[in-house]
């Protein structure tokens, strides 16, 4: 056996993890072949307050002005905390460019990540140890055919009466607009309000839907929810600028991702309460005195696991699906402050990796329009 496997098995683990949650979600290969079957059962999705603010927030991103952020996230993966630190930069006002990087470190290696889109073309390259993956989506030609396919389909000129707010598919691709899309496409979601380390935010809380859930399984071939794939998501937005540097209003701070309800752990509380109340009635025996002082570590157990006050632990909601569920990654945008456009250099790839075969995923973003290519289109996709 490679002595190194196990580290590489960790390593693809931990990176899986991380490019579900930032290149849109989990399984998205499968999503879309899912959503262009002819036996596609996945129902159409309503529209509530929390699915139009997602609507604005992927507004907001895609043509609001250049800015730069910070970026770190955590995976709980393996029983171990994994740390990644980046850097996201866009040009904004719709022109698709970004360049999104991001490092996760493993303690014995790193892997890296990363996403750029000159508006033309769209890269993704994936690093573990010194195994390298390229993926790249046409957005030009994906606008391109879109626009073709729709001029056909409902008379030309059709497109130009379109509302304004209609996003070009080509800025959907990557990085948080595909993020926000896939979260409000594949969940069912709820709104409230509430604070980030005294900073007020919009709370969007969602759960798979059950639709969803049921075509996934099926797709994996099993009828047991994979442990690291992620069932439950919040989402917090900015509701007002930051005050140091009058920006970020409207855009999310932090994406966190929710598994399953661990039964476990549901087990291990329940003996835990069981305990305590043994404990209890022996204090009460006692005198009672330990009473105010449960009490009081209840309440700070509960201040602690609120999902506005900066802390990672589980959230307080009321919607019981939460309870007992691990959390599986968190991502967090910081210092965020508005730039002037930067050239069109900084948003290019430099393909280094000759050597790679890089696979073409542009057809991928064309079925979710229903469309299907040409033979013909297939050949330029591969040059």
């Amino acid at each position: 056996m490679n002595r190194n496997s196990p580290r590489k098995t960790l390593g693809k683990l931990i990176l899986c993890v991380a490019i579900c949650m930032l290149s849109g979600g989990l399984a998205k290969v499968a999503s879309d072949e899912i959503q262009s079957s002819a036996s596609n059962s996945i129902q159409p999705k309503t529209n509530g307050p929390a699915d139009r603010l997602i609507t604005q927030t992927v507004q907001r991103i895609a043509m609001g002005p250049a800015f730069d952020a910070k970026v770190r996230q955590r995976v709980w993966v393996s029983g171990r905390e994994i740390l990644g630190v980046g850097t996201y930069e866009q040009a904004g006002q719709g022109s698709g460019q970004f360049n999104l990087q991001v490092t996760m470190l493993d303690g014995d290696g790193k892997h890296t990540l990363q996403q750029v889109s000159d508006g033309r073309l769209a890269w993704t390259r994936e690093q573990i140890g010194e195994q390298i993956s390229l993926r790249r989506v046409d957005v030009g030609r994906l606008d391109q055919w879109v626009n073709d396919s729709l001029a056909s389909l409902f008379g030309r000129g059709s497109q130009n009466s379109r509302s304004p707010a209609t996003l070009k598919p080509s800025v959907r691709v990557g990085a948080w607009t595909e993020m926000m899309d896939t979260i409000a496409s594949e969940h069912d979601l709820t709104l409230q309000s509430g604070q980030l380390e005294g900073r007020d935010v919009w709370i969007v809380k969602g759960t798979l839907r059950d639709d969803v859930r049921a075509q996934r399984l099926q797709e994996f071939g099993t009828t047991t929810w994979p442990e690291l794939c992620p069932t439950q998501v919040v989402v917090l937005i900015a509701r007002s600028n930051d005050p140091e540097s009058d920006f970020g209003k409207g855009l999310p701070l932090r994406i966190e991702y929710w598994g399953d309800p661990v039964r476990q752990q549901a087990t291990d509380q329940q003996n835990a309460q069981q305990n305590g109340q043994a404990s209890d009635n022996a204090d009460a025996a006692n005198g009672g005195d330990a009473s105010a002082s449960d009490a009081s570590a209840s309440e700070a157990s509960a201040s602690e696991a609120s999902v506005v006050d900066g802390s990672t632990t589980q959230p307080r909601t009321s919607n019981e699906r939460m309870l007992n569920c691990p959390l599986i990654s968190l991502i967090e945008l910081y210092s965020l402050r508005p730039i002037s456009p930067p050239p069109i250099g900084r948003f290019r790839f430099e393909n280094q990796d000759l050597d790679v075969d890089f696979s073409n995923e542009t057809d991928r973003y064309l079925s979710r329009y229903g469309i299907a290519i040409t033979e013909r289109q297939s050949r330029l996709l591969r040059r």
